[in-house]
């Protein structure tokens, strides 16, 4: 599953800066941002998958992460070209900390017990 999840990510994310490539409605900056969102929760879902978590946070964790992996992937496909103001940028940091906090806590409360 390890594997996969690494693959699939690499995939979605060539696929993704391929498309911002061949595309001139879709900006660079979106491409890189969206790439970005798509390594970052493949990342995510890698350690989870690689922890000592139990299964059913691992399940759930696995559909959360996904989840809002894909609400950033919008975030960042829909948001202003540039880093100033941009509240899109804003938001996905925001999610990508509290992702990066729970994941963190499960982790210790499971090492503790």
């Amino acid at each position: 599953m390890k594997k996969v999840i690494v693959f699939i990510t690499l995939v979605l994310a060539a696929a993704n800066v391929l498309a911002g490539v061949l595309i001139t409605e879709y900006h660079l900056f979106n491409a890189i941002a969206t790439s970005m969102a798509l390594l970052l929760t493949g990342g995510l879902l890698y350690v989870v998958t690689q922890s000592s978590l139990r299964d059913a946070f691992k399940v759930s964790y696995t559909f959360l992460f996904i989840f809002i992996g894909l609400v950033i992937y919008l975030l960042m496909l829909v948001s202003k070209p540039q880093m100033q103001d941009n509240w899109c940028i804003i938001t996905s940091v925001l999610l990508i900390v509290f992702e990066a906090v729970i994941l963190y806590i499960a982790i210790w409360v499971s090492k503790r017990h």
